[in-house]
Formats: C-alpha cells, sequence, structure tokens
C-alpha cells in the first residue's frame, strides 16, 4: 500500500520542455536519486532515467515523462519508496520520522506522556510534539540530554523531563 512507503522528495515543478522534474529532496543519503532506481510516483512505479544536481536544486528525468504537460501532471506529488529500500541511517541514534511518530513517551519514572503526533523541523534540532488526554500538547527537543532512549521495536521512547516541563498526570 502506498500509505506504508517513505517519502523520499517533492516534485516542485517541471524544468524545461522534455519532462524534466525540479524534485525537493528529504533525504540525506547520498545517491538516493541513482540512475535506474525506481520510486513510487503519483501511485505507479517509474524508473529514473538520469539525474542532474542543478544550481537551483535537483533535476530529475524519468523514463515515459517525456513532455512539460506530462511533468506538470506530477507538481506536489510526493516520490516514496518502500520500507525495505531505505537504508540503514549513517550515525547511530538516528531514526526516520516515520518510526517515531506515533511513539509513547516516558517520563523518567515510567509514566506515560503522550504519543509523538508530530516533529517540529528547526534549525538546531527536531522537536517532538507528544499529546495526551488529559494536559496540553508537550514539546520536547531532540537532543539526548532529554531523549534518554528509543526503542523502535516497542514503539517507546523514555525521557528525562526538563526542568518546567512537569505535568500532572
Amino acid at each position: 500500500m502506498e500509505d506504508d512507503l517513505i517519502t523520499v522528495g517533492i516534485i516542485l515543478g517541471p524544468r524545461g520542455l522534455k519532462g524534466q522534474l525540479r524534485v525537493e529532496s528529504f533525504s540525506d543519503l547520498p545517491g538516493r536519486f541513482t540512475k535506474g532506481e525506481s520510486f513510487t510516483l503519483n501511485g505507479m512505479e517509474r524508473v529514473l532515467r538520469n539525474t542532474i544536481d542543478g544550481t537551483k536544486g535537483l533535476i530529475l528525468e524519468f523514463v515515459g515523462i517525456d513532455s512539460r504537460e506530462c511533468a506538470e501532471k506530477y507538481r506536489g506529488c510526493e516520490l516514496k519508496i518502500s520500507p525495505e529500500r531505505s537504508e540503514k541511517l549513517i550515525p547511530r541514534g538516528s531514526y526516520f520520522h516515520h518510526e517515531i511518530i506515533g511513539m509513547v513517551v516516558l517520563d523518567e519514572k515510567d509514566v506515560e506522556l503522550g504519543k509523538v503526533i508530530e516533529i517540529i523541523v528547526t534549525g538546531a534540532n527536531d522537536v517532538y510534539v507528544i499529546s495526551n488526554a488529559i494536559d496540553r500538547d508537550i514539546l520536547i527537543p531532540a537532543i539526548s540530554s532529554v531523549v534518554r532512549e528509543i526503542c523502535v521495536e516497542d514503539l517507546t521512547m523514555r525521557i528525562n523531563l526538563p526542568k518546567g516541563l512537569n505535568t500532572r498526570l
């Protein structure tokens, strides 16, 4: 199902007259967009014919998208891959957003604070938005002094709740 796929980029629009697509990459992995790789684009598998690292960003050419009119149909569409094709992240302790969202968050006393419902990307570090039925949302910086442990298999995160964020549950 397409809901299980991982978004690695979004089509910003066409470039030129021959079906080239301007793309914003969401991937940190070098070589993610290489000739011959396939991606799901608007529910259909598309094979990458060429990649151009342009001065204004990434330009991709796909087999079967050969005109500006055809390329225009994909404006705003997401480029996706299957989770099996997502390579393991290089730095230890790094996670995909889809692995974090939905995790149950526990404080240092194993009290459940809620679930991660959103990740806010900032310049310095990500911020996890934790929602629960009792209190308003809690914003937690994704830094090692706060996030003690992440267990992807159990969908749990243990944190040291920063002073001033104590909640009454």
